[in-house]
């Protein structure tokens, strides 16, 4: 029996909570990524927080820095010191392109950053290989 809850978790597909203030970039993830994996869609960090607090655990967290109520720094700090949500792995999609900004992210647990505007495939293939990764 142990065999099969563990069968139906691989066949699940996985959860992604999308969280970023402009609805454009909420759509082109759902639209680039809803086919292999469950999209979520949050609008600003405080969205996010209240989603997790209902005891969803996504997968991964795809997660903009520069949002509206509670941005990304923020929200990052909230949930990697919680420790009911502190393993979810974030990957910052984000315009600031900072090497002292996104290290010091990195050592609190962000496990990697995509540059707007991103090309498609370059967020298709690290959110791929993320999953692949982890399952290796």
């Amino acid at each position: 029996m142990n065999t099969d809850i563990k069968d139906m978790q691989a066949d699940r597909k996985k959860t992604i909570l999308v969280v970023d203030d402009e609805e454009a970039i909420r759509m082109l993830m759902v639209s680039l990524l809803g086919k292999d994996y469950e999209i979520i869609t949050k609008s600003d960090g405080q969205d996010a927080l209240d989603y997790l607090s209902k005891g969803n655990r996504p997968d991964l967290i795809l997660l903009d820095m520069e949002m509206p109520n509670m941005n990304g720094r923020v929200f990052v700090r909230r949930v990697k010191f919680d420790p009911r949500y502190g393993k979810i792995p974030i990957i910052f999609v984000t315009s600031i392109n900072n090497p002292l900004i996104t290290n010091s992210f990195i050592n609190m647990g962000v496990v990697d950053f995509v540059t707007k505007p991103f090309k498609p495939e370059e967020l298709i293939a690290k959110v791929h290989d993320f999953f692949n990764v982890m399952h290796s």
